[in-house]
């Protein structure tokens, strides 16, 4: 009897044991973005709670980066159009969700299926010799993909030497 006993609190220690371990992050483990707003798709524009506009400019060592058209539009996660996405060639992002939610810029980036942090954008990393400056309004911005876009922003993402 005591053998039993002692064989379940053993057992029983070590489940807990390897679920404390489990539920502690590893260093190793890569973080996701997950903002609400890239799981949205639309059919069309009934309902919308927002409906904003702004600019995207990307720059990447003095050459203008093209911001392609109907990025998040009839996509392979969604048939309609994403909660951010473009129309045209023009860096003109629309915002559009049938609730009330944050657009973080790396939101637009993700559907878009591009890269973009303090230290990368698209495919240029910020080291030693250069750097990634985001531009919003006329300020610069520290927020990168964390920015929230705000009605009739002006957004300029700058890769250059230091």
């Amino acid at each position: 009897m005591k053998a039993e006993s002692a064989a379940l609190t053993l057992a029983g220690a070590m489940t807990i044991a390897f679920l404390v371990v489990l539920a502690i992050p590893s260093d190793d483990t890569p973080l996701v973005e997950e903002w609400e707003i890239t799981s949205v798709c639309l059919d069309g524009h009934n309902g919308l709670v927002t409906h904003i506009h702004a600019s995207l400019s990307i720059v990447i060592n003095g050459e203008q980066y093209p911001v392609g058209p109907n990025v998040g539009i009839s996509d392979s996660t969604c048939d309609g159009m994403r909660g951010i996405h473009t129309h045209d060639d023009s860096g003109t992002l629309h915002i559009e969700t049938p609730s009330a939610m944050e657009a973080p810029i790396g939101a637009f980036f993700k559907i878009w299926e591009k890269e973009f942090s303090e230290s990368k954008i698209i495919d240029s990393l910020a080291d030693e010799d250069s750097e990634i400056v985001m531009y919003v309004n006329g300020e610069i911005s520290d927020e990168f993909e964390n920015y929230s876009i705000q009605d009739g922003d002006a957004i300029e993402i700058v890769y250059r030497d230091k």
